[in-house]
Parts: C-alpha cells; structure tokens; sequence
C-alpha cells in the first residue's frame, strides 16, 4: 500500500521531468544548428533577432572602456548559452565558446583560444570560470526512490553501523534516513544537501518522504517540512551561502518553499508543473526570490512583491537581481527595464551579463566591430548599473 501510494505522488513529476529531458535536448540540438545570417543563436523572426538585424546597420565605435578580446574567423558564431563574464582577483574576466562551420569547437579564455573539439568544451569552460545560479541550467529537481539516487549523494554517503552519513572532508555527517540531493561548491568545502530524518513511516523516511531538512558543513540543520512530505526542488546561492527547498506535503497538497535561513513561502501547484514559465532562486542572505508564471512582471521576495518590471520575464538568463530589489535590471530587445518600472535604451549588444566589481554592479555585454578590411573584431564592454 505504501508503495502504491508513492507511485501515485511521484506521478505529476515524472511528466515534468520528461518534458525537462526534452527541453534541454532541443536547446542543444538548436545551438548545433545556427541560423544562417547571424552571429548569434538567437532564434530567427523572434523579436530579438529582428533587432539584432536592425542594430547591425548601425555605426558603433568603441569607446576608451572598451576592450578588444578576439577577432573572430570567417564562418565562426558564439554559442549563446555559453559565454562567461565574472569578476577574478579583482578584474574582469571572460570566456565563451565558438563553432564554426565544420561543426568545430573552440574555448577562448582571457585571450587564449584552445581547440579545436569535437564536442561544446563545457566542462572546461566552468572548470575555470563560475556557473551563476541565473545562468542555470543548475539542476533544481529532485527524484526520490532506490533506483534514482542523486549520483552527489552517492559518492558522499557512507553507511557506518547500519546508519547513513554524509562523509565530507574527512568529517562524517547525520545520521539520516534518506540523502535525496546534494550540491558541492566549486571549491570543494562546502555543501547543501537535502536529508529526510524520520516521519510517520520509517520506511516511507527510508524511501525519500517524511521529515525534510536542509543541512550543510558549517551545522545549519533547516527543518522544510513535518511528517510525509516530497522534496521537489533544490536551490543554491551564488556564494554558496544559502539554500532553498520546496516540498510537496502530502496531507494537505501544499506547495511550500524553505530557505535555510528560515524564510518562508507559498506555493502552487502550477509553478511546480510549470518550469518553462516560473523562476525561483534564492540569494545569499537566505531570502527566496521568484518570478511566478502567473505574474511575470513580479519579482516576488519572501512571497512580497518587491519589484515590477513593466515587461515580463521571459529569459532568465537576463534578469539581474540586485541587492537592492528595485534596482534590479532585465535586459530585452535593446532595453535594460528596472524593478522600480524605469527603462533605459541599451541596443546593439551580445550576451549581457550582470557582474559584481568590488562594490560596483556592471552590466557587461560583447559587441562585434566589423572592420574595412571585412574582420569581426570582439570587444567586451560593460556599463555601470
């Protein structure tokens, strides 16, 4: 009876996460197929192309805060998704990705360009440059059962008599029932993960479902939920310093989202079956930030609305989220819109990025100078927010 009723609860998912599976399988198979005519891998008649085309007619000259990092050869285009622009020891750094038309891959760091490889060289694109959680394909979901271990998890559990720990850096962790995620940080020496420490059943506990907690190496030990409850989702701040979890609680069929620093917020069912359209992350002080799919101009903190776009978010990817929320930024054809309802022309540019310099906020972005003599010159421009 226990059995079936877990199959009944994880059935909802089971849908969202094919439908997550086929997403991220036509995003690939569309940056492996650039559109002919352009230097992006923007989709073609979509608003964003439009004005790409209409920007590219007009004359750009480079100011003295801009600075030329590549030139790009004939028959090259970025892969959009994989450009990087991150603050290292101070200074600013870049890294993005180039095909060309033998399907040929090359990784260009700070002025280096390695290559060529047969596939998108990501892994040694993130090796040396940070994944920001807005950039996310972060991987949020949460699956439950013996046979859909988290493979993090795995590789840190360790069984000491007949008791499940968590055994990172020499330390051992818990004992828990059930480990149902894990995140390592880059630097290996911090961790969140997702832990069931008794419920109603102990097999139900045993299996993925019953008290829910966050826990990390420094002792934050955040109960999410009381008795039978599904853990869903799984967010990391950009530091590394906080943690949400949403979970599905069973008896009542609420949606409930729990940061480690005990910020609380409601849900619903249809963001939780909604991936393509909502948005929640959390920030480095512990709040919950979200963008719903019934609201999209919203930038909701805590479930408070704190900021209103007067266009929808529609590309997380550009959404820049400020520590004061108001002055968040989303970039859209050509235009940087506020949380306050301002907006600001900014046309012409490639791939923005929001990047925190010391105590400065910059929106930094590519823009391609064409010569006379017919070359493609990169430059990397940024602007203060």
């Amino acid at each position: 009876m226990k059995k079936l009723l877990l199959l009944i609860l994880l059935a909802p998912f089971a849908g969202s996460q094919a439908q997550l599976l086929k997403k991220i399988k036509d995003k690939a198979q569309q940056a492996m197929e650039p559109k002919k005519g352009s230097e992006t891998n923007t989709p073609s008649g979509s608003p964003e192309s439009s004005s790409q085309q209409e920007r590219s007619k007009e004359k750009w000259t480079p100011g003295p805060n801009d600075q030329k990092v590549f030139t790009l050869e004939s028959g090259e285009t970025f892969l959009y998704d994989e450009t990087r622009v991150y603050a290292k020891e101070g200074k600013l750094s870049y890294a993005f990705v180039l095909m060309n038309k033998k399907y040929q891959y090359f990784l260009v760091e700070d002025g280096n360009r390695s290559g060529p490889f047969d596939q998108p060289p990501v892994d040694r694109l993130y090796r040396n440059s940070p994944r920001q959680v807005a950039d996310k394909e972060q991987d949020n979901n949460i699956t439950i059962g013996n046979d859909k271990r988290d493979p993090v998890a795995q590789q840190y559990s360790k069984t000491i008599n007949n008791q499940l720990f968590l055994v990172f850096n020499g330390k051992n962790y818990g004992p828990y029932d059930y480990v149902a995620k894990m995140l390592v940080s880059p630097d290996e020496k911090r961790f969140w993960a997702v832990v069931i420490i008794g419920g109603q059943v102990e097999m139900m506990a045993k299996m993925g479902m019953g008290n829910v907690f966050l826990v990390n190496e420094a002792g934050v030990k955040q109960k999410a939920s009381a008795d039978l409850a599904i853990p869903v989702k799984m967010f990391v701040s950009n530091e590394f310093k906080a943690s949400a979890l949403v979970t599905l609680d069973n008896a009542t069929q609420k949606v409930q989202t729990v940061s480690s620093s005990g910020k609380i917020m409601e849900g619903s069912m249809s963001d939780l079956n909604n991936n393509d359209r909502s948005y929640t992350t959390v920030s480095d002080n512990g709040d919950i930030i979200s963008v719903p799919s019934q609201s999209p101009r919203q930038l909701l903190v805590n479930g408070a609305e704190a900021a209103m776009f007067k266009v929808p978010v529609t590309n997380m990817l550009r959404l820049f989220i400020m520590p004061d929320y108001k002055k968040s930024v989303y970039y859209e054809s050509g235009k940087i819109y506020r949380g306050d309802g301002s907006e600001e022309s900014l046309s012409g540019i490639l791939f923005p990025k929001m990047v925190a310099l010391g105590k400065d906020q910059l929106i930094c972005y590519y823009k391609i100078l064409e010569t006379e003599n017919g070359a493609k010159d990169v430059y990397l421009c940024k602007k203060l927010l």
